[in-house]
């Protein structure tokens, strides 16, 4: 027990506990319908480290058998995972055992760049003849022999539901077999580009950057190379290290930065998103896009109130239409200011107080402003009185001040 717990530790620390952690289970043969006479081991893998001990299996979630070993065969149709007493229970895995005349071999375990070969399969090798093979129910591929449909590297929009139909020679009649799903799983995420020794980029410093991305478990042994690229230009070629240091010459010019990271013969190529490295910051190209977008909402919004804000007092000054608040003052909801007297007709007054009760305006202390709003229209000769977009509004204003005070200079 003390060995298994120091093996668990270890994984720990060396970042493999999410291999070792959740085992998986695999089918031989390799695909997921069979004929009902046929046999299938399955083998619960990827349990070294913690130690076999008993194997616990499981159909349709109920456990149904344990075993000293890590195999056992299967005769029936059902949903099957597997698992120990130190581990999570595996991704559980579909089986199912056919009694028609046709059934479409597929791969159980499909991943991006992988070779993939669907073959239609007859009752005891039956000859079969003019074999169509459909996705969604569609026909994709016909063949008058019985070959098989290829896929040379799978791509996730290669999943779907396949069945295959043909002419079975001794039965003198066309079959059709039962529906496959096919899955296929992303063999690495995106890989993101981060730098190392430090989060800013100082100018005349060099820098090491880090392409970062993980194989599943199932590929750990699969090999992945690595790319780095500065404003459309290759700064180092192909590598299996993850990892490459910007000379101090490099980094001086400041620029944009991505990596690219892909399998042995380019079945697969993700690349990164852009590092912009302005000498004293590293900032991601998708950050600052959002920061923009961000700004640009903001100086709408605030626009936006302005401009509401605005024409609400001018209609609130032209309807008057609500009481005094005197608690309030004036340009608030419900007191709109009365008119005071102006020395030009054709100029509208009203005061504008601060910091104190409009109520004693009458007093000599009291500091305010009058605002003069007039219409100004555009000297024209026309009989129709509306207005027009060449008329336009002007505003004044005057301080008020103490009868015994005068403005003086600043």
């Amino acid at each position: 027990m003390l060995l298994k717990v120091a093996l668990l530790l270890l994984a720990l620390f060396i970042g493999k506990f999410d291999v070792i952690a959740k085992p998986i289970l695999s089918l031989q043969p390799p695909w997921t319908t069979f004929f009902f006479h046929e046999k299938v081991n399955l083998t619960c893998e990827h349990l070294d480290l913690i130690g076999l001990g008993n194997i616990q299996w499981y159909k349709q979630g109920k456990k149904f058998h344990k075993t000293s070993t890590n195999t056992i065969i299967i005769l029936e149709s059902g949903q099957y995972s597997c698992g120990n007493e130190d581990s999570a229970l595996s991704d559980p895995v579909t089986i199912t055992f056919s009694k028609g005349w046709l059934v479409l071999q597929a791969p159980y375990s499909v991943f991006e760049g992988d070779a993939v070969i669907l073959q239609c399969q007859g009752w005891k090798k039956s000859k079969l003849s003019r074999v169509t093979f459909h996705k969604w129910k569609k026909s994709i591929y016909f063949t008058e022999e019985n070959k098989a449909l290829s896929i040379k590297a799978a791509r996730k929009e290669d999943s779907g539901q396949y069945s295959c139909s043909a002419y079975v020679e001794n039965q003198k009649k066309e079959q059709r077999s039962t529906l496959v799903i096919l899955q296929v799983q992303e063999l690495f995420p995106r890989p993101k580009l981060r730098i190392k020794n430090s989060t800013e980029a100082m100018v005349g410093s060099s820098v090491n950057l880090s392409c970062e991305t993980q194989l599943p478990p199932q590929r750990s042994a699969s090999r992945l190379y690595f790319s780095f690229y500065k404003d459309n230009r290759t700064i180092r070629g192909r590598d299996e290290s993850p990892e490459y240091r910007i000379p101090a010459t490099i980094i001086a010019g400041t620029g944009f930065y991505w990596c690219v990271a892909a399998t042995e013969h380019d079945q697969v190529q993700k690349q990164s998103l852009e590092l912009e490295i302005q000498g004293s910051t590293s900032i991601p190209l998708g950050h600052r896009r959002s920061q923009l977008v961000l700004g640009i909402l903001v100086l709408f919004v605030m626009t936006g109130i302005s401009a509401s804000f605005l024409l609400y007092f001018r209609v609130l000054k032209k309807t008057g239409a609500a009481t005094p608040d005197p608690a309030r003052g004036a340009f608030f909801p419900g007191t709109p200011e009365t008119p005071k007297a102006s020395s030009s007709p054709d100029l509208e007054s009203c005061p504008v107080y601060v910091n104190v009760n409009p109520l004693d305006e009458k007093n000599e202390n009291i500091v305010y402003s009058e605002v003069f709003f007039r219409e100004q229209k555009k000297k024209a000769i026309s009989q129709d009185p509306s207005p027009r977009k060449e008329d336009f509004s002007v505003i004044y204003s005057k301080m008020r001040l103490p009868q015994n005070q005068k403005l003086s200079p600043a």
